[in-house]
């Protein structure tokens, strides 16, 4: 529907949960899910789409048993025995990457899963030359001046490590360092400028007794411990070991949008909580306190942070032109949330000013990719695509806005003939990719 723009061509991407029952017993949290990436090609004279569940090793398992061998709805003798061996079901249902030609599937409990970038077959789990020593977060950012991306993850045990890695265009992927946390956190995302490597470790924290026995549901695995203070780690990526570590009030994000570096300042610009419980009003299915656009600046040198609110509308899933990761830039890409309507938005973060188109009710937006119109564009003139979901038709679309009119809506639709659940993270894969 509508005229497809002349210089937009490639594939969108995106990752979310597919399956949210298993052999008839619902999943209670959305994060249980079993991942179900899906696919948009735009040709010059046709739109493909794909969609498919990720045949993971565990879920593959589970059709043999014929009944549930994970996650919470799995029985508690075999939730008992997961939780002492350590073992989950790697759903990666969370985001996806492009790596040297490689499409990766992510979770942040475990190692990616390589699918086939034709069809989104799932060709099975990676460790990327055995570089990668456990969990590897769903979260990667890349920095454009160092032609590199970025990346960690989690390892809980006896010892709880923060494992970082590098990915670089060309060449080996590396381990560059292992740091050793305090607790047992959950550390959804981090962010990355020109130089440093920036963690906030909010006081999220793994119930490990309740993990290990396999009691309750998933949201009862964390609790959250304001006392205890956001941590703030800032690792130079040249020198890993000359970490800084400082504390400040605490503050929960589960989305950076980008950063970049002042002076001797690191501007952070993310989705603000006050505290954690979205994350079990995710298990309901409603948030009652939303998350604001915010900029934490950090000295590290003086153990300084300073935060400022440059939106007052609740959004989330905030982007940026990707020619700006790690570096200074002025736009970011939100979705916002108004009363029973979603839209997409252009946040302008120098005065705050915001470009916003809203979907009819009952149409539910997706995190906005921004395309550039080419590659000497000025910053945020492109093409922004969503995969849009209409409850009354019961099917999803890719929807094209204009950044040049972004207020007047889609000028392009794609249509699939049912719909694609909730996703959470998504690429474009330009044509010559």
């Amino acid at each position: 529907e509508g005229s497809l723009p002349d210089g937009l061509r490639g594939t969108l991407v995106r990752n979310g949960p597919g399956l949210f029952e298993s052999f008839g017993v619902p999943y209670p949290h959305l994060f249980e899910g079993d991942g179900a990436p899906s696919a948009v090609r735009l040709e010059s004279d046709a739109a493909l789409g794909a969609h498919r569940v990720v045949e993971s090793a565990e879920l593959r398992e589970e059709r043999r048993a014929q009944k549930p061998l994970y996650s919470t709805v799995a029985a508690w003798p075999r939730r008992l025995k997961n939780g002492l061996t350590m073992r989950i079901k790697n759903t990666a249902n969370t985001s996806v990457m492009h790596w040297q030609g490689r499409l990766l599937g992510l979770m942040e409990a475990a190692p990616p899963t390589e699918l086939d970038p034709e069809d989104l077959s799932t060709l099975g789990v990676t460790r990327l030359g055995e570089v990668v020593r456990g969990p590897f977060s769903a979260h990667p950012h890349r920095v454009v001046g160092r032609n590199a991306t970025y990346n960690f993850g989690v390892s809980y045990g006896r010892q709880v490590n923060l494992d970082i890695y590098e990915l670089p265009d060309t060449g080996s992927a590396r381990h560059l360092t292992r740091i050793r946390l305090d607790r047992a956190v959950m550390l959804h995302d981090f962010i990355a400028t020109e130089n440093h490597l920036v963690f906030l470790v909010a006081p999220a924290e793994v119930r490990v007794l309740r993990a290990l026995l396999g009691i309750g549901s998933f949201a009862e695995l964390f609790e959250w411990h304001p006392e205890r203070d956001t941590e703030v780690i800032v690792v130079p990526i040249d020198r890993p070991e000359a970490v800084r570590r400082f504390r400040t009030e605490a503050f929960f994000q589960w989305h950076f949008a980008g950063a970049f570096e002042r002076g001797e300042e690191l501007c952070l610009d993310l989705i603000a909580y006050a505290d954690f419980s979205s994350f079990s009003d995710l298990e309901r299915g409603e948030i009652d306190e939303p998350g604001y656009y915010e900029r934490v600046t950090l000295d590290a040198r003086r153990a300084a942070v300073r935060r400022e609110r440059l939106c007052e509308v609740p959004c989330e899933f905030p982007r940026i032109d990707p020619r700006f990761e790690g570096r200074e830039f002025g736009q970011a890409w939100v979705v916002t949330a108004r009363g029973e309507q979603t839209g997409l938005a252009r946040l302008h973060t120098p005065s705050g000013r915001l470009e916003e188109y809203l979907f009819p009710k009952g149409s539910y937006a997706s995190e906005g990719i921004f395309v550039p119109r080419s590659g000497s564009a000025q910053e945020g003139d492109g093409w922004l695509l969503s995969l849009v979901y209409r409850a009354d038709t019961d099917q999803s679309h890719l929807a094209v806005l204009d950044t040049r009119e972004l207020c007047a809506g889609p000028v392009f639709r794609a249509f699939f003939e049912h719909h694609v659940p909730v996703t959470f993270h998504g690429i474009w894969l330009p044509a010559e990719s």
